[in-house]
């Protein structure tokens, strides 16, 4: 715990640094204080094959973020503004041309039945 996941589009410009973004995000997310960095786990997918609907961006940018339940939706609230933060800092040529949608989800793991 926590593990960011992201997941791009194929056309999105900023691929091309993902491993730098996969860098920031988890540097961002050590900052909070009830995060322990060793425990971090980061990772992307990149999508080949997508649809969005009419009128909609060519692409997407989706950032899930998995925490252990009980810390309080005060926690949930402080990850998803600060990560929101620095992933539109991260995506901001896609985000400016608005080739791109960007969203951020934060979701609890419970903690009675996660495994490691």
């Amino acid at each position: 715990m926590p593990h960011i996941s992201l997941e791009t589009t194929s056309d999105v410009v900023e691929n091309q640094d993902i491993v730098d973004i996969l860098e920031r995000l988890v540097a961002r997310l050590s900052t909070i204080e009830q995060v322990r960095p060793a425990s971090i786990k980061a990772y992307h997918v990149l999508r080949h094959t997508w649809l969005i609907g009419e009128g909609g961006p060519n692409g997407f940018i989706h950032c899930e973020i998995s925490v252990m339940s009980g810390r309080g939706v005060s926690f949930s609230i402080e990850v998803a503004n600060v990560m929101h933060a620095e992933l539109l800092d991260c995506f901001k040529r896609s985000q400016e041309t608005k080739e791109a949608g960007i969203t951020l989800e934060v979701r609890e793991m419970d903690h009675l039945t996660y495994r490691k």
